[in-house]
């Protein structure tokens, strides 16, 4: 074998190797969460089943904020990855008194997602657990509702700086509070969307460097033996 077909035996080695930790690193999105709830969330990244979750995390516990007058007052912002083909899911649900709505913005890889109509679906959930220990739902639980499917389009409760809540500070004043559950249900509501970034390459994108180094190679092996 010759040495330039070595070098592009080598180079095509090599380009595999980058494509498939390109592939890899393609499915991994970095995403940035500033939320808050009137008054409780959780929030989840998890597959379209519900059958698998990872809590990113929640909200204060009780009805006082950290900092902040309310637990709604100022927001909280999570950073984490997740796969294109995941879902955010945020749990919301409130101290049964009075108004209960959230709000978000979701940078995704270069994209913006806020909570609005067009990108949120929403079902109802079990009786929310809104006492001295204010817990989240069990996965199991959380699973339950979602595969059983019924998703809705969401409803907007007001314009992002209307009353009670007034302008949340890192969130879009584009995004809207979204309605949950009334605090006469008693239960949490469910709302998810997809994640997406189209600026993420493609896996397929990627092969075809593959495809070069292997046609390189071809070319070159027919040349020698020629």
């Amino acid at each position: 074998m010759s040495l330039s077909i070595k070098k592009v035996l080598l180079g095509t080695a090599l380009t595999a190797g980058l494509v498939a930790t390109g592939a890899a690193e393609a499915l991994a999105v970095d995403i940035t969460s500033t939320i808050t709830a009137d008054n409780f969330y959780g929030l989840y990244t998890g597959n379209e089943d519900g059958s698998v979750l990872d809590l990113i995390g929640r909200n204060e516990m009780g009805d006082s904020g950290n900092p902040g007058q309310y637990n709604w007052s100022e927001a909280e912002t999570w950073n984490f990855q997740a796969s294109r083909d995941d879902y955010l899911y945020v749990v919301t649900w409130d101290d049964q008194n009075v108004a209960e709505s959230w709000i978000s913005e979701f940078d995704i890889g270069d994209d913006t997602v806020l909570t609005g109509a067009d990108d949120w679906e929403f079902i109802t959930g079990g009786l929310h657990t809104y006492d001295s220990a204010n817990e989240l739902p069990g996965d199991s639980e959380l699973n339950s509702f979602i595969s059983q499917g019924g998703w809705a389009d969401t409803i907007k409760s007001a314009d992002h700086g209307d009353n009670p809540w007034g302008v949340i500070e890192g969130i879009s004043t584009e995004a809207d509070w979204l309605q949950t559950a009334s605090h006469e249900e008693g239960k949490y509501t469910i709302f998810r969307t997809q994640v997406k970034d189209v600026t993420v390459p493609e896996p397929a994108s990627l092969l075809g460097l593959l495809g070069v180094g292997a046609l390189g190679t071809s070319l070159l092996k027919r040349k020698a033996e020629s």
